[in-house]
């Protein structure tokens, strides 16, 4: 950490206003903390604390050392587990900004990892997690109705006022590549509960602010860093909390995040500390995901706004170097709690439509379907049209697609058409900026732009070949793939299907480069669809056997290669388009709920 102090205008400052501490003889800066700075101060006739605002752009009302230094006073008449203020300096022509100066509490503070010389076992993690809730309650039962608590905060109105306050400080803290947040900040807007209660509530509330007993690490002696400590809502405290509790079910991503020994063998589940706290409140927690959402993404909005700094070089701390990525974990983590809560809430609805007409509609959904101007691509977007979608046609070919959408509006269908070549990144980013604008989501995406320049002997294909077929059918699929499921993680899910072919599990003779970027994306469906169902995306192959399109007019239209073709499929025959669009639309519905992963072979038993 560098040390913004200047000891001999601290040395100057301390002898004039507080001579009885005697001499300062060693300043030593806490490690661990990433808002307010603390310093360990030792003077000849007491050791203490200096507490002050971190260097850097700071959000208006953050970091105020006064406020702090109130919060402590007014708090410790009632709850003695804080550390004393001694004094407090709004000069900022002292240090440079204002401080405050505090007893300093000696113990143990728990970090990621135990101490060497410390060892918690099961019984004593038990106790522990007991005594760190029933603290909590104590907090939350003090008195609020009158002076000096009484006047701590404005607890009426609190959960709206924390929402709306922290999405703005979040858009201003935004940097290139963070997650916009915008679906988590709307439903914690839309979905606010009735407030639980009124109380001082620490907001920050976790083991390392806890000072313990080295002798019974199951005793809390001191509760640290009051820092946005104030009036409000008991339970939005808990889920704060509970944003720091890693446990050791949770998934990797969030593992990574663990600043606490929350893991260990006898440590409570996020579960088990707020049936608890429940238990010992009184107060219902049976709402209490709303909580948690919002601790998730207070914090993420922290740890951004640190990262924000960090990126404009006020805070260049080596331990910031990866808060943009934590911000976007927890940003994430957030959004899959709103998912779990709206599957949970929508999972009779779906079943019971699993059950009874109306399984495959696609009403109001966004669709973009690309290669669609003729063959397969075409067939899709009339068949996701005529179930309700609202259907974006793109090609390179303008006048065919527009033609294509016209022929869908005309049976009153919902259809645009935006030309783009699949192999230009370009054009793709223009793209998807246009249905950003016009449409807002992306549902579904049909990556069915393919590229076939070659026909012959695998070792005559010519350079320009293999990179217009990679080009197109790998990167291209894969950019579309990237940029869709960006847009679909924003807004909670959506659905991926790539048009693969049957080449790509069984080469073909004369298609050698076209089969094996066809293997390639069947391989690309498996991993998007792994790294992508945590955030509701669904992601499929269709693999469509021989189709009459003049895509595949090189086989079709050659009677002797086609004979030889049609004896290696059991049904005999060249499918229509229209044959292989319907993989598509079951895909893309809700019958396929349960289904990511797959490569869905349309081929008349070739593959069998």
């Amino acid at each position: 950490m560098t040390q913004p102090l200047e000891l001999e205008a601290l040395r100057h400052y301390l002898a004039r206003n507080l001579p009885q501490l005697g001499e300062l003889a060693s300043v030593t800066p806490f490690e661990g903390g990433a808002s307010n700075l603390s310093f360990k101060l030792e003077c000849a006739e007491r050791t203490l604390v200096l507490r002050m605002p971190p260097p850097g752009t700071k959000a208006a009302t953050a970091h105020d050392m006064a406020r702090e230094a109130r919060m402590l006073t007014a708090v410790a008449k009632a709850f003695p587990l804080v550390p004393e203020v001694l004094h407090c300096c709004t000069d900022e022509q002292v240090l440079g900004c204002p401080f405050f100066l505090m007893s300093y509490e000696p113990g143990l503070i728990l970090r990621r990892s135990l101490p060497d010389t410390l060892g918690l076992a099961r019984s004593q993690a038990d106790a522990l997690c007991r005594n760190l809730v029933d603290t909590l309650v104590k907090l939350h039962s003090l008195a609020v109705d009158t002076p000096p608590l009484s006047e701590l905060g404005r607890p009426l109105g609190y959960v709206e006022r924390q929402v709306s306050g922290w999405s703005q400080r979040y858009r201003q803290a935004i940097t290139p590549g963070a997650r916009s947040g915008e679906r988590v900040m709307r439903w914690l807007a839309e979905n606010q509960p009735l407030e639980s209660g009124q109380a001082v509530i620490h907001n920050d509330f976790k083991f390392d602010n806890l000072v313990l007993n080295p002798a019974d690490p199951t005793e809390i002696r001191a509760v640290l860093d009051w820092e946005m400590a104030t009036l409000g809502d008991p339970l939005m405290d808990l889920g704060c909390a509970m944003a720091y509790w890693v446990e050791a079910g949770d998934p990797p991503q969030m593992k990574m995040l663990r600043q606490m020994p929350t893991h260990l063998p006898g440590m409570w589940t996020r579960r088990q500390l707020v049936a608890y706290y429940g238990e010992r409140s009184g107060l219902d927690v049976s709402g209490f995901a709303y909580y948690y959402v919002f601790g998730l993404f207070r914090l993420a909005v922290i740890v951004q706004q640190i990262w924000y700094r960090y990126v404009e070089g006020s805070r260049k701390h080596p331990a910031f170097a990866r808060f943009g990525e934590m911000a976007a974990i927890l940003m994430d983590r957030a959004a899959a709690e709103i998912d779990e809560v709206e599957q949970v809430a929508g999972r009779p609805a779906l079943l019971q439509k699993l059950e009874g007409s109306g399984l495959l509609s696609l009403d109001g959904r966004v669709a973009l379907i690309t290669g669609a101007s003729r063959g397969i691509g075409e067939a899709v977007a009339r068949l996701y049209a005529a179930h309700g979608a609202r259907v974006i046609l793109s090609s390179r070919d303008a006048d065919a697609l527009e033609r294509v959408a016209a022929e869908i509006r005309d049976r009153g269908g919902d259809a645009c058409a935006i030309a783009c070549h699949g192999g230009d990144p370009e054009q793709m980013q223009r793209l998807f900026e246009r249905i950003d604008t016009d449409y807002g989501r992306l549902d579904i995406l049909v990556n069915n732009a393919a590229a076939n320049p070659y026909f012959g002997h695998i070792l005559d294909t010519p350079a320009e070949a293999v990179a217009k077929t990679v080009q197109v059918n790998l990167a291209g699929y894969f950019l579309f793939a990237q940029m869709a499921g960006q847009r679909m993680r924003e807004q909670g899910g959506g659905v991926i299907l790539n048009t693969a072919s049957v080449n790509g599990r069984s080469p073909a003779p004369g298609q050698g480069i076209y089969s094996i970027t066809k293997a390639a994306v069947n391989s690309m469906t498996a991993a998007f669809a792994k790294e992508c169902a945590c955030y509701n995306i669904r992601v499929n192959a269709v693999l469509p056997g021989l189709t009459k399109t003049k895509f595949a007019s090189a086989l079709t239209d050659n009677p002797a290669l086609l004979k030889q073709i049609l004896g290696l499929i059991p049904q005999g025959r060249v499918a229509q388009p229209v044959e292989i669009a319907p993989a598509f639309l079951f895909l893309a519905s809700d019958a396929a709920a349960y289904i990511t992963g797959i490569e869905l072979p349309v081929d008349g038993g070739y593959l069998a």
